[in-house]
C-alpha cells in the first residue's frame, strides 16, 4: 500500500511539473555549425514556409559563380532598417548571427512572446527589418569548402590569388579577388591609391573602380530601393564598433547615441571617429550617401586571418541577441520624424492599390477594396491606413473625409442631373433626366440612387426631397390670379399666372397641389387657414 501511495504521489508530482513548463520554443536554425551557402538557403525557405505573411525572401541576382543572394524581410511594418553580414568570406559566423535573429524574433511574434523585454509585435507590425546574411556567398563556399566547390577551370586562377596555397581558410575577397568592403564610393580612390595591393588576391584588393563587382551593385541598388532608416554590417573580429564617417555635425549626437546604445548592449568597444577615415566600407558609404547611422560591430575576439570558431557563437550571440529589435525600434522613431500624424477616417469608392512605402516603387499586389478605414498617416501624396498585413499606404484620390449616411428617402429630380461614381466632383459620368429616384446613401448635399447601371452618387439641384405625395381628389376655386409652377417648389415659378377658376387636384404633398386646369397641369400653393 506504501509503495502504491509513493508511486501515485510520484506520478502527480510529474504531472504538475509538466504543466508548469513553458511551451518549448520551436527553432528551425541551428546556428552552431559552419553555416553554408546550401544551409542558408534551405533555412530562408523554410522560415518563410513557417511565418507567412512575416518571413518573406527575394533574390538580389546570382554572385558571379552563380550563386543567389538573399534577401529576407521580416516584419510587417512600412519604416525598414537594414541588416547584412559575411562581406568578407573569413567572417562567415556573422550569417550565423542574422539569421539566429530571424529564427528567434519570428518565434516570439507567433508567440506574441516577450523578448529581452521587447514587445516583439509591436515592433515588427511597425518595423520591416530586412536582412541580407550572405552577402559574399561565393567567398564564404570558397573559404569553407575550397577548390572542390568550384570549376576546375578557375581553379589554377584562385590559387594563383591564394598567393600559391591551397588552403583558403584565410581568404577574404570574393570569388574574383575583391575585398567587397572596400568597393563602395567612399573616399574610394584615396582607399585603392593608398592600399599595397594591386590585383586580385584573397584580401585588400579594392578593384579597379567602385561597384566592380556584382555583388555590391545589387546590395547598393537594394539599399537605394528599401531606404533604410538605419543599417548595420556584421563584421568580425575585435569586439569593436565602427559608426563613424565624416558625419555631418547636425546628425552627429543622433548617431553617436545610438551607436553608444549599440555598444553598451554588446560590450563592443566604439571606436573613435578619425578625422580622416579609410572609407570604402558599405557603412561608409550608407553614412555619406544617406545622411542616417550605419554601424559595422566586429564580432568575436580577434582570430587573426582565419573564421572566428564556433565555439564564439554562443557568446556573441549573447551580446547581440537584442539588437535588432533595439534598431527596429530607432528607425521606427526616424521613419515617424518624416510622417506627419494623422487620426481620422476616410471612405474610399474604389478598388485601389496597397504600398508597403508612400512611392510607386513599393506597389505590392494587394488592393484596398472599397471601404471605411482609418488614417494614421500621411507622406508627401500618401495616406498610411491599417491593414491585417500591417500599415500599408494608398495614393491620395477619390477618398471622402468619414462616411456616408445610409437612408431610404425619395428624391424627385427636377432638373437633368449628372451621375457620378463617388461623391467626388471628378468622378462625373452620364445624366439622368428629371425623374423621382430612390436614395440610399447621403453625404454632405450628395446623393446615393439606385439605377440600371448600379448604384450612383448625384449632387442634385432643386431637388425635392422625401417627396412622398398622397392622392386626392378636389376641387379648387380660384378667385384671384394665382401663381403656379412645374414641380412644387418655389424656385420653378411658371411665367404666366393661372386666371380665376375652378380647377381639380389630384395630388397633395403638404401645402402644395397638382392642379389641372384649362391651361394646362401645376402646381399650387395654398396656405390653409
Amino acid at each position: 500500500m506504501k509503495w502504491k501511495l509513493v508511486s501515485l504521489f510520484a506520478a502527480l508530482l510529474f504531472a504538475s511539473v509538466l504543466l508548469v513548463q513553458p511551451a518549448k520554443a520551436t527553432s528551425y536554425v541551428n546556428p552552431n555549425q559552419v553555416y553554408t551557402y546550401e544551409r542558408l538557403t534551405l533555412d530562408i525557405k523554410m522560415l518563410a514556409k513557417k511565418y507567412p505573411g512575416l518571413v518573406e525572401y527575394q533574390s538580389l541576382g546570382k554572385s558571379p559563380y552563380g550563386r543567389e543572394i538573399w534577401a529576407v524581410k521580416l516584419g510587417k511594418g512600412d519604416a525598414t532598417v537594414f541588416y547584412n553580414a559575411s562581406h568578407h568570406a573569413r567572417e562567415w559566423l556573422t550569417t550565423n548571427i542574422v539569421m539566429e535573429m530571424l529564427d528567434q524574433y519570428s518565434e516570439a511574434y507567433s508567440r506574441n512572446a516577450k523578448f529581452e523585454g521587447y514587445d516583439v509585435r509591436k515592433v515588427l507590425n511597425g518595423t520591416s527589418i530586412w536582412f541580407v546574411p550572405m552577402v559574399n556567398p561565393d567567398g564564404v563556399t570558397l573559404q569553407q569548402k575550397g577548390l572542390n566547390a568550384f570549376p576546375k577551370s578557375v581553379h589554377k586562377k584562385l590559387i594563383k590569388m591564394n598567393g600559391g596555397s591551397k588552403n583558403f581558410k584565410r581568404w577574404k575577397a570574393n570569388g574574383q579577388g575583391i575585398d567587397l568592403n572596400r568597393q563602395y564610393p567612399a573616399n574610394w580612390n584615396n582607399l585603392s591609391k593608398n592600399s599595397s595591393v594591386k590585383s586580385p588576391a584573397y584580401k585588400n584588393f579594392s578593384g579597379t573602380k567602385p561597384l566592380q563587382t556584382l555583388e555590391t551593385q545589387k546590395l547598393t541598388k537594394f539599399t537605394y530601393f528599401e531606404d533604410p532608416e538605419i543599417t548595420v554590417s556584421y563584421h568580425s573580429s575585435g569586439r569593436i564598433l565602427f559608426w563613424y564617417f565624416n558625419n555631418k555635425a547636425q546628425y552627429l549626437e543622433r548617431d553617436r547615441k545610438i551607436a553608444q546604445a549599440y555598444g553598451s548592449m554588446s560590450r563592443y568597444s566604439l571606436v573613435k571617429p578619425s578625422k580622416s577615415p579609410a572609407g570604402g566600407g558599405y557603412k561608409d558609404w550608407f553614412i555619406q550617401t544617406f545622411n542616417r547611422p550605419g554601424l559595422t560591430p566586429e564580432i568575436s575576439y580577434h582570430v587573426g586571418e582565419t573564421n572566428p570558431p564556433l565555439s564564439v557563437f554562443n557568446e556573441e550571440w549573447k551580446r547581440n541577441r537584442k539588437a535588432g529589435l533595439y534598431i527596429a525600434n530607432e528607425g521606427k522613431k526616424l521613419w515617424e520624424q518624416k510622417v506627419i500624424d494623422a487620426n481620422f477616417n476616410i471612405t474610399t469608392f474604389q478598388r485601389v492599390p496597397l504600398y508597403n512605402r508612400p512611392n510607386t516603387q513599393h506597389k505590392t499586389s494587394m488592393y484596398l477594396s472599397p471601404a471605411y478605414v482609418k488614417v494614421t498617416g500621411i507622406y508627401n501624396d500618401y495616406f498610411r491606413v491599417s491593414t491585417s498585413n500591417g500599415p500599408k499606404w494608398i495614393k491620395k484620390g477619390q477618398y471622402i473625409q468619414g462616411t456616408y449616411k445610409k437612408i431610404n428617402t425619395q428624391l424627385w429630380l427636377t432638373e437633368k442631373t449628372q451621375l457620378h461614381r463617388a461623391p467626388i466632383a471628378a468622378t462625373a459620368g452620364t445624366f439622368i433626366n428629371s425623374q423621382v429616384v430612390q436614395a440610399v446613401k447621403s453625404y454632405g448635399d450628395w446623393y446615393a440612387i439606385q439605377t440600371p447601371n448600379g448604384e450612383k452618387w448625384i449632387k442634385p439641384h432643386n431637388e425635392i426631397v422625401n417627396y412622398q405625395p398622397k392622392d386626392i381628389s378636389k376641387v379648387i376655386s380660384l378667385t384671384t390670379l394665382n401663381d403656379w409652377y412645374e414641380y412644387p417648389i418655389e424656385t420653378k415659378k411658371k411665367e404666366k399666372r393661372i386666371t380665376p377658376q375652378d380647377v381639380t387636384s389630384s395630388k397633395q404633398w403638404g401645402q402644395w397641389y397638382l392642379i389641372q386646369t384649362t391651361e394646362g397641369q401645376g402646381w399650387i400653393k395654398l396656405i390653409e387657414e
